[in-house]
């Protein structure tokens, strides 16, 4: 709530801010303020409001650090409505959220990492000092620029309001330049500030550990490890909490708010009641909620003794493998199964390890094919997933044709450890397996654990099952057995693992306090999922990463289009603001050449453009990689505008309009035109795609005679110059490669890739 509140008035301060005037003045206060100081106010309110926003990520996760600064923001907030005309709503906001955070404040205990946030403190006053050197230098040495010459003194005085974002007094500039480099230095103060913040207030960054930690926790899970879950706790997806005295260690998961722990401690039982205290401390110190998820009965004894409270949320089906007997009633239906598969002509054996390149390969048809059948998805937490390195380092049985060798089903064996079960991860087979397959591999693992010396085999853990107690939370397991089995499947789970007549084990969830349990529930829900790879969520991200230029190119032209669309007044100021002409090149404003390719030259959407943009750039950038595409972008319209503003002036002279701004993105997209040409495999094809480009860039240029042509004619040239000649620099410097390979062709393999 108070986040939510901080962001509210956050909002309400950039508003006001913006605003006019004042809708709601207060009346009582009749204190008449300066001009300068009610622009000074809108400066408050506008640092103000953006620092409550970003606050309210911290203040979400209990941070400590995030309250202060909030609690800086309000009275800077307050400050600020009282010089813009004593604003009684944003008064009335500001006072809302300030006793919200008195009253709440000891919720907010959580630590942020102590490396992040003490280099936040360091940038904060080293960027500063930056800055404050930074406009001294300028406000003293730029005399032309202001109405009045300062001195050193003044330049101080003047550049420390600036710091504060309030405005100058004695200094006013006189030309848009000195206007520039007053806001730049508001700029670059108001950027430092929000870097240094966000350290400042981040939430805690937890480390996967170290080599030296990982041998520890293997160490334990050898000499501790006895639930069906141990071996999951070296999986990539989780943290490692280790106790004071190292004789212990909790293996956990943060998902947003919530730390969840994968079963209770492992290592010396006089330790991990130590672990346990430690790590609660530890997740309530970073704003967490602490849960512990499958905990067994003994480890829920011991995470009740410090004070933790119980919640059985399912049970394990454990077979007893010396006392299993096919021949039992109740197996008819098994001893059917295992014939039909023995007429098959299918039989049970133990893939060699380390598996050959043909086993993974089948192997990984058949998870393929079982992740496409039916909806099935891999999972992570408490399961693993198709990993060749998991693989190798298990025991795999696999289910296969007796005369062609093809594996219909497999499963793999991972480590018990201390345990006396017998532990597998992946079952997997063929939507085309005879039924009875998996039945086939269950009976030979039976075998093979019982003759092993193990006890027990684990089938897993069936959510919601056995639910007692009528406290409200065990209402609700009982509740989503009975009426969701079409989201959670927990009774047709039942039914398959207990035609198998294991023992049921009883599992809890472990937690602090009954209000925390809605979002636990949701986060171990969502501990175990993975991004679905066929969801167009998951492939625009993808997309994302692999053409990160590409995507923000796309984002920025089309938004500058969109806008000049929208407001086509609005697109002269815009092209004043970051083209680029000649005038503008003398005097050395670099930072306008980039800014110059997103412009297009005349407001709207520009289907030339887009053509070139949106085929060319994410072409380019997935055939030759990032950088590349990146160099190539703008260095060859770099060259293509400067050669043209150059020779624009050698030509025509004083003739020549050196306040008209060049501007576009076509130069560059010529440019990644031919990079995505040269990536052609085909020599001959390669050669004819690029003469003929080259070609029709010519004949634009001898037909229409536009100045805009020479530009795309100059950044062809550049881009077969970098494709063709820097290659060749580096193949005689490289190692030999393949003897086949010659010389002319290194460009059409992409090596950095």
């Amino acid at each position: 709530m108070i986040a939510a509140l901080a962001v509210t008035v956050g909002a309400t301060d950039l508003i006001l801010a913006a605003s006019a005037r004042t809708r709601l003045r207060a009346e009582p206060i009749v204190v008449q303020w300066t001009y300068e100081v009610v622009i000074g106010g809108r400066y408050l309110l506008l640092i103000a409001g953006i620092v409550m926003i970003l606050s309210a990520h911290g203040l979400l996760r209990g941070k400590r650090n995030a309250w202060r600064v909030a609690m800086v923001a309000s009275a800077w907030s307050i400050v600020g409505h009282h010089f813009k005309e004593a604003d009684a709503a944003g008064l009335a906001s500001c006072a809302i959220l300030v006793i919200a955070l008195l009253a709440g404040r000891h919720a907010f205990v959580g630590r942020p990492d102590q490396v992040l946030a003490h280099s936040g403190w360091r940038l904060l006053i080293t960027g500063e000092l930056v800055v404050l050197l930074y406009g001294v230098a300028g406000l003293y040495f730029l005399d032309t620029e202001y109405r009045e010459s300062a001195t050193l003194l003044q330049s101080f005085g003047a550049v420390l309001r600036l710091l504060v974002l309030l405005p100058m007094r004695s200094i006013v500039p006189v030309t848009r330049h000195g206007e520039w480099f007053v806001a730049s230095v508001r700029f670059g103060a108001l950027l430092v500030v929000l870097i240094a913040l966000a350290r400042v207030v981040s939430a805690v960054i937890v480390s996967r550990g170290t080599p030296n930690d990982r041998r520890a926790v293997e160490a334990l899970l050898e000499q501790w490890g006895t639930t069906p879950l141990a071996y999951f706790h070296l999986h990539g997806d989780k943290y490692w909490f280790l106790a004071s005295d190292d004789a212990s260690f909790i293996g956990y998961k943060v998902v947003g708010t919530v730390a969840v722990a994968l079963g209770e401690p492992i290592g010396e039982p006089s330790s991990c009641r130590l672990a346990t205290e430690e790590f609660v401390e530890y997740c309530v110190r970073s704003g967490w909620t602490v849960a512990f998820h499958q905990v067994t009965p003994a480890g829920a004894e011991v995470l009740a003794a410090n004070g933790l409270k119980t919640l059985k949320i399912g049970e394990e089906a454990m077979i007893p493998v010396q006392t299993w007997n096919l021949d039992r009633e109740g197996f008819k239906w098994l001893r059917s199964a295992l014939r039909r598969i023995q007429r098959a002509g299918l039989e049970v054996v133990e893939l060699p390890t380390p598996l050959s390149a043909h086993d993974l390969e089948e192997l990984g048809e058949v998870s393929d094919a079982w992740l496409a059948d039916g909806g099935h998805r891999e999972r992570t937490f408490t399961l693993g997933q198709f990993d060749i390195d998991e693989l190798n380092a298990t025991t795999v049985i696999a289910l296969r044709e007796r005369e062609t060798g093809r594996v219909v089903a497999f499963a793999n064996i991972i480590p018990s450890y201390r345990s006396r079960a017998g532990n597998i991860d992946l079952m997997r087979r063929r939507p085309d397996a005879p039924n009875g397959a998996m039945d086939a591999l269950f009976v030979a693992l039976i075998e093979r654990f019982r003759n092993a010396g193990l006890e027990t085999m684990s089938l897993g853990m069936v959510p919601f099952v056995g639910a007692d107690g009528e406290t409200l939370p065990a209402r609700a397991i009982r509740l989503l057995y009975e009426r969701g089995e079409r989201a959670f499947n927990s009774q047709g789970l039942f039914r398959f693992k207990n035609k198998w007549h294991p023992e049921w084990e009883p599992r809890y969830l472990v937690y602090q306090s009954d209000i925390d349990l809605p979002r636990i529930a949701a986060a171990v829900a969502r501990a175990g999922e993975l991004p679905d790879p066929r969801s167009v969520l998951t492939r625009v991200r993808r997309v994302a990463r692999r053409l990160p230029f590409s995507c923000a190119l796309i984002g920025v032209i089309t938004w500058l289009m969109v806008v000049t669309r929208i407001d086509p007044d609005g697109h002269k100021p815009l092209l004043r603001a970051i083209g680029l002409s000649w005038h503008d090149l003398i005097r050395l404003e670099v930072w306008r050449l980039p800014t110059s390719q997103l412009m297009q030259t005349r407001p709207g959407l520009v289907w030339s453009i887009v053509a070139l943009c949106f085929i060319a750039a994410p072409i380019a950038e997935w055939r030759a990689g990032t950088t590349k595409a990146i160099i190539m972008f703008f260095l060859c319209d770099w060259v293509s505008t400067i050669t043209v503003l150059i020779g624009e002036q050698i030509v025509h002279g004083a003739a020549a309009h050196p306040s008209v701004r060049d501007a576009g993105s076509s130069s560059g997209a010529w440019a990644l035109t031919m990079l995505v040409l040269s990536t052609i495999a085909n020599r001959r094809l390669r050669t004819t795609a690029l003469g003929v480009a080259s070609a029709f860039l010519v004949t634009a240029l001898v037909v229409h005679h536009r100045l805009f042509d020479v530009q795309h004619l100059v950044a062809a040239a550049a881009a077969l110059t970098i494709i063709f000649v820097m290659p060749k620099r580096e193949s005689r410097v490289r190692s030999p490669a393949s003897p086949g390979l010659l010389a002319g062709d290194a460009v059409l393999v992409p090596v950095e890739r």
